[in-house]
């Protein structure tokens, strides 16, 4: 179930509808715009829109009217009956009609200037919205209390990092300032909004189902698309949320925490500026993963994402391309189901051209913020297994012009065991050009040094699953950290650089660095991400470099 911003339908998405004359004679009300003017069926429409307007608000109006292709977009007072409502108006020209179309939406719940909420126990400094653990609490007691319905909504704002890019990163704040005002002046309590940081906000809606949520959540995105005013010009924002009611979508808050954020990024997916409802899988069939995989390679439903990678200094490095698939019949599909298959029908050497090359792509980008920035590419066994496997790789990076010795292919150790003697000479080739190979999953295959040795390695990735069990309430934490050690030790006797995947937690850090790894990826640091958003990401902290 989907809603979206905006709609084609005035008398759905609008509060009113007017159409008038270059007089300001009015010449067509929609019907949504009678209702809200509390117009009966037999009633006469005012002669001239400016009797509607208040009157110390005509002249900025009469004066502001719009020629040519040119919009205003104002807000104003109108009179509803005696009363006067705060409205914003979006007016535009109709020149061959001498005409002019004048879209109207009720703003009198946001005017106010409502202050930012102090910050209390429980609340973020910040902005004074509830934070991540206040939230998960809140959440616990509402499921305590039984059954009783209530939605979780995960908002993710569409185009700040664009601002903080263009305008900087003071327009930035001021824009998240403005979302939090628009955001707690539509949710009242009982309703809470927390923010999880960045531009990721939380509405949490008691006694609320999905179907009930839709019109507050078309409210939210109509509040997020009004301009903002910031650095003396005028920014648009969009937004993408995702729903999950309990109990249907999740018994816990993780379960509905997820499913709710599946449901945003469903929303992005579709096109952003609306929100999405969490719409459980009842499970795709390989068979059916297999049909729309010819149609998702056809129709560009391919999509990366980037995990950063950093150094143990906590500074940016470089990234890991993700690959992504939203199906137009199937939905998010994950790539644990997709990849397998990809391969199993032959599509894997196709999807990977794709990836390295649009992944190279993105390199030149980030490179001109961060010269040394490193770029990885996962590389599939059907592609290694490609007779001239260096080929396309070579064009590519001289298509492209980047520079060979930024870009890491990733193999796993299982596939660089089943190499025949032309796949080596191809990363031999490869190597001498610069770029690097690095074996992915370290540990979960063979780890031997005859072949670290054999082959043009020049980095290691210890697998997730060991760097998991090295948090203290871990059983196993003591023989994994000295497996984990002598994996760095061996890499680092050969000159290898090491990277640790899955990094979830202080303590797992700690150790590592400790330990001397080189490199980390995870979620404590860096989330995988957008282009535009590790573009935002490395232009702040270049901009922290350099100030």
């Amino acid at each position: 179930m989907h809603g979206s911003f905006p709609s084609t339908n005035l008398d759905r998405v609008l509060d009113a509808a007017f159409r008038i004359d270059a007089e300001f004679q009015i010449q067509f009300v929609s019907e949504a715009g009678k209702r809200w003017l509390g117009m009966s069926p037999g009633d006469q429409l005012p002669r001239s829109f400016l009797d509607l307007l208040h009157p110390d608000d005509i002249s900025t109006f009469q004066h502001k009217m719009p020629t040519g292709h040119q919009l205003l977009n104002c807000d104003a007072r109108l009179l509803r009956g005696e009363h006067p409502c705060w409205v914003n108006l979006r007016v535009y020209a109709l020149p061959q009609a001498q005409q002019f179309v004048v879209c109207m939406i009720d703003i009198s719940s946001w005017i106010g200037g409502m202050a930012a909420l102090p910050a209390v126990p429980g609340r973020e400094e910040l902005s004074g919205l509830a934070h991540r653990t206040f939230l998960q609490q809140a959440v616990e007691a509402l499921i305590a209390q039984g059954n009783r319905p209530f939605v979780l909504g995960l908002l993710d704002l569409d185009g700040l990092n664009r601002v903080n890019h263009n305008l900087g990163h003071h327009a930035g704040d001021a824009v998240l300032a403005e979302t939090v005002q628009r955001l707690t002046r539509l949710t009242l309590p009982p309703n809470l909004v927390a923010r999880l940081g960045g531009d990721e906000f939380v509405m949490l809606l008691p006694d609320k189902d999905a179907h009930a949520s839709q019109a507050l959540m078309q409210e939210v995105l109509f509040a997020i698309a009004r301009p903002y005013h910031v650095a003396g010009q005028q920014a648009y924002l969009g937004a993408s949320i995702g729903l999950a009611e309990f109990p249907g979508h999740g018994a816990d808050y993780s379960r509905l925490f997820n499913n709710a954020d599946i449901a945003m990024h469903r929303a992005k997916s579709d096109g952003k500026n609306r929100f999405s409802v969490y719409a459980p899988q009842s499970g795709n069939s390989d068979f059916s993963i297999q049909a729309a995989l010819y149609e998702g390679i056809e129709e560009g439903e391919f999509s990366l994402v980037y995990q950063p990678l950093f150094d143990i200094q906590r500074r940016i490095v470089g990234a890991e391309a993700l690959m992504r698939w939203t199906s137009r019949t199937l939905g998010p599909v994950s790539p644990a189901e997709f990849i397998p298959i990809a391969e199993k029908v032959g599509l894997m050497p196709v999807l990977g051209k794709w990836a390295l090359r649009y992944a190279c792509q993105h390199l030149r980008q980030f490179q001109q913020l961060s010269p040394k920035f490193s770029m990885s590419v996962n590389v599939s066994p059907l592609q290694f297994g490609e007779d001239d496997f260096h080929v396309p790789v070579m064009n590519t990076v001289q298509e492209l012009d980047i520079d060979p010795t930024q870009l890491v292919l990733e193999i796993t150790e299982s596939t660089l065991m089943q190499s025949r003697q032309q796949t080596e000479q191809s990363l031999a080739l490869l190597r001498e050009q610069g770029i690097r190979i690095a074996i992915d999953d370290f540990g979960t295959g063979f780890s031997s040094l005859a072949y670290l040795t054999r082959f043009p390695v020049s980095g290691i990735k210890i697998d997730r699953s060991f760097v998991a069990k090295l948090d203290p309430v871990s059983a196993s934490g003591d023989p994994d950290r000295k497996l984990i050690v002598a994996m760095i030790h061996l890499a680092h006797s050969i000159d290898l650089r090491v990277v640790a995947e899955g990094v979830e937690t202080q303590a797992q850090f700690d150790f590592l660095k400790s330990a001397g790894c080189n490199f980390v990826q995870g979620y404590l640091l860096g989330r995988p991400m957008e282009a535009e958003a590790l573009l935002g990401l490395l232009d702040s902290t270049h901009n922290k470099n350099t100030s």
